[in-house]
This record gives C-alpha cells, sequence and structure tokens, in this order.
C-alpha cells in the first residue's frame, strides 16, 4: 500500500495535470472551425485525469483513520449541499440577467470554498 504523503503528492500532481488538460480543452473548444465530432472529443479528453483523480482521492481517504474520515464527510457534505445552493441560486440570477453565465470554473470555485469552509466548520466542532 502506497504511503499517504504519496498519495496525496500523487494527487496534487494529477490535480494540476488535470487543470492544465481542463485548461488547454476550454481552449481547444473556442475554435469555430471545430467539427461537431471534434468538439464532442475535445471535450471529453479532461475525462481519464479526472477519473484518476477521484481514484487517488478516495485510495487517500482510505488510509485516513476513522476521525479524519468523519471530518472530511463533514466537510464534503457541506460542500456538496452549499455548492448545489449555489449553482441553483447563480441559475436563478443568471435568468434575471443579474450575471454571467455559469462556468465550470465557477462552480469548481464553490466547491473550493464550501469544502474549506466545511472542514472547517467540521474539524471546529471536534476541538
Amino acid at each position: 500500500m502506497p504511503k499517504p504523503n504519496r498519495i496525496w503528492l500523487a494527487v496534487v500532481i494529477v490535480a494540476l495535470i488535470a487543470i492544465a488538460i481542463d485548461f488547454a480543452a476550454t481552449i481547444l473548444l473556442r475554435n469555430p472551425a471545430l467539427s461537431q465530432a471534434a468538439r464532442i472529443t475535445v471535450a471529453l479528453i479532461p475525462l481519464p485525469g479526472d477519473i484518476v483523480l477521484i481514484v487517488l482521492v478516495i485510495i487517500g481517504v482510505r488510509q485516513l483513520d476513522e476521525f479524519q474520515r468523519h471530518v472530511q464527510l463533514e466537510a464534503v457534505t457541506i460542500a456538496f449541499l452549499a455548492s448545489g445552493v449555489a449553482v441553483f441560486v447563480y441559475g436563478y440570477l443568471e435568468k434575471a440577467h443579474a450575471v454571467g453565465q455559469l462556468s465550470a470554473g465557477l462552480v469548481w470555485a464553490f466547491m473550493l470554498v464550501f469544502y474549506a469552509i466545511g472542514y472547517f466548520v467540521a474539524a471546529s466542532h471536534y476541538k
């Protein structure tokens, strides 16, 4: 079984690569000359890296002790629910023409911010 620090290092490395691939796909999809088949292919290019990232995070979480897993579960639950609410509210604001179109990057930002808040809430609950 890999050491926990190596797993999290792998998560960071794969995440950086996945972000670069996502960014490249976004740039490529701005090209109006791409055929529909090429656009679908480019849109799916980030998927393997994202799946590897999910697997690595699950491996890392499984190596945590029970207390750490509990804190992570609470943090992820808060992040999931708050991100859902934020996306719905953003959608309503978008329909009201109060904000621009929702992007995947903004959704990730919601999830990261709400995960950090969730982790702080969960960790402080047990102090």
